[in-house]
């Protein structure tokens, strides 16, 4: 059975056999995870690339701002979690947007 790319990607490309799962996929070991710091000048460069957020457009809000800002930083998305100085804002509606936050990219 093949695996579906997304799951491929969170994987890392390993070859994992069918109906197994890593012991620690949902939680990595600390020293494995990177905890990066978002300053201020670059969630505001994460934030030009928003077009809006899953509130205000929750049909097209698909994918979390930390996938751009993996893009951004050319983080590792298996193992790197964000920290924000300060909340980006949706240029639609001006709420806040986190880490987690499902945008529609620009």
């Amino acid at each position: 059975m093949k695996l579906p790319d997304w799951l491929r990607v969170v994987l890392g490309g390993n070859k994992v056999k069918e109906g197994s799962m890593p012991r620690d996929f949902f939680n990595p070991p600390p020293e494995g995870q990177r905890i990066v710091l978002v300053d201020e000048a670059a969630v505001r460069q994460a934030q030009r690339r928003i077009e809006s957020c899953e509130q205000c457009n929750s049909d097209g809000a698909e994918f979390p701002f930390d996938l751009l800002l993996d893009r951004l930083t050319g983080s590792d998305p298996n193992v790197t979690d964000y920290i924000l100085e300060s909340p980006a804002k949706c240029p639609r509606c001006r709420r806040d947007i986190l880490e987690k936050t499902l945008v529609e990219p620009a």
